[in-house]
């Protein structure tokens, strides 16, 4: 049961989003009816959906309203444009089947060359320490026309945080504020998820930067891959993470 919960991702926010740290930092997120669909589109205008339970990317689709045309549809790099409501829900919900999905405001990520991209951040703490450190950030920027930010899936590419930042439409922050900011909130998200996982001692948190530079937690793994940093030319972040999860 408690591995389950671990990969919950309604079971993670619910109990994050009550923090009032992270509450500002935490995108609005619901469990996938047509009537929440439809109060969520209408809030926001474009919606995520994703599944429960599911990781890198699977499964995810976004919805957006196109005023006089309906709604738009986008999966993986396709786009599928419907004008009922009813047949939108349909249409989900024949996609979907049987899993349960969750509804999260679509955050408008800053981009890179018209690719939005988001941060995975790796924060541990080493064994009978309290202490948690941030010991590694890496940018994943989206292939072109996807809009998940998974390397295999989208072919995207992968740039330090640092370099993004100067890259994005956000040149004009302060890099280094930004990234003291981006490990203030992942340091705070871990200390609050200890209290879910007394004994973990590691968590990827996927952060996005939207285009005024504030800071959202899309969402909290608790069994976070490597296959990021060790992808990196600098191999400094990987061997700190591999140490970390040894000692």
């Amino acid at each position: 049961m408690k591995k389950i919960r671990r990969g919950d991702k309604w079971f993670k926010y619910s109990y994050m989003v009550k923090s009032t740290h992270l509450a500002p930092h935490m995108p609005k997120t619901c469990f996938f009816t047509a009537e929440s669909l439809q109060k969520m589109i209408t809030r926001y205008g474009e919606v995520i959906l994703k599944p429960v339970i599911g990781s890198r990317g699977s499964g995810v689709i976004k919805v957006s309203f196109l005023k006089e045309n309906g709604y738009e549809i986008h999966t993986e790099n396709k786009k599928k444009e419907i004008t009922e409501f009813e047949n939108v829900v349909n249409h989900i919900k024949k996609k979907i089947g049987s899993r349960r999905y969750l509804i999260q405001r679509r955050v408008r990520l800053s981009e890179i060359d018209n690719r939005p991209f988001d941060i995975r951040i790796i924060v541990q703490r080493k064994k009978n320490s309290r202490s948690w450190k941030v010991t590694g950030k890496v940018a994943k920027v989206a292939g072109k026309g996807y809009i998940v930010t998974n390397i295999t899936r989208s072919k995207g590419t992968l740039l330090t945080v640092e370099t993004a930042i100067e890259r994005s439409s956000l040149e004009h922050i302060s890099v280094s504020e930004l990234t003291a900011k981006i490990d203030q909130v992942a340091l705070l998200s871990a200390r609050r998820l200890t209290k879910l996982f007394p004994h973990h001692r590691i968590y990827g948190l996927d952060m996005g930067l939207d285009q005024k530079g504030h800071i959202w937690v899309i969402e909290a793994n608790t069994s976070p891959m490597m296959s990021h940093f060790r992808k990196m030319e600098d191999k400094s972040m990987y061997r700190r993470i591999k140490a970390y999860k040894q000692g």
